[in-house]
C-alpha cells in the first residue's frame, strides 16, 4: 500500500547506551513542511532528549526491580534447619542418659 502524504523521518544511529541501537523518529506533518537548520536542530534535541528520558527510566527500573527480584527469590526459598539446634539437643539428651546411668546403675 502506497500512502500518498511525505513524511519527514529522523533516524538516529551512534546512540551512547547499551539499551538503544538505532531510533527512528516520524515528526508531525505540521513541522516536516518547512525546513530550515534552526528546525532541524530543534529535532535533534528533542529526540536526544526522549532518548534520554527512556534510557533514565529504564535504568531507574533496573536498580529498582533488581533488588525486590532478589528479595522475593529469597523469601521463597525454604529455610534449612540450624545445624546448632540438633547436635545440642542430641548431646543434652545423650548427657541426661549418661548421669541417669550413673546415678541408678
Amino acid at each position: 500500500m502506497i500512502d500518498k502524504k511525505s513524511r519527514r523521518v529522523v533516524i538516529i544511529n551512534n546512540i551512547q547506551s547499551d539499551t538503544i541501537d538505532q531510533a527512528i523518529f516520524i515528526l508531525k506533518s505540521d513541522k516536516a513542511t518547512e525546513p530550515s537548520k534552526s528546525l532541524d536542530r530543534d529535532i535533534s534535541l528533542e529526540a536526544q532528549k526522549i532518548i534520554d528520558n527512556y534510557i533514565n527510566q529504564v535504568e531507574r527500573l533496573k536498580k529498582v526491580q533488581e533488588p525486590f527480584s532478589t528479595r522475593e527469590r529469597n523469601r521463597h526459598k525454604p529455610k534449612r534447619p540450624s545445624f546448632f539446634l540438633p547436635v545440642t539437643l542430641t548431646a543434652g539428651f545423650m548427657l541426661a542418659v549418661f548421669f541417669l546411668m550413673i546415678y541408678f546403675g
